[in-house]
């Protein structure tokens, strides 16, 4: 019974270790969509800029 404890208790550990990983994942897919969307809106921006300067 102890040595069934034992495990469980290490498994829970593995568990933890997964869940930060996934975190971390979650963080950088996050960070990656981010840097998309600025650089996407970066563009639109020199977009309209362009047009207003034919405009001018």
């Amino acid at each position: 019974m102890a040595k069934k404890a034992r495990t469980g208790k290490t498994g829970h550990q593995d568990s933890e270790q997964a869940m930060a990983k996934n975190t971390a994942a979650e963080a950088r897919a996050r960070a990656a969509v981010k840097d998309v969307a600025q650089s996407l809106s970066a563009k639109t921006r020199g977009l309209h800029q362009k047009a207003q300067a034919k405009r001018g």
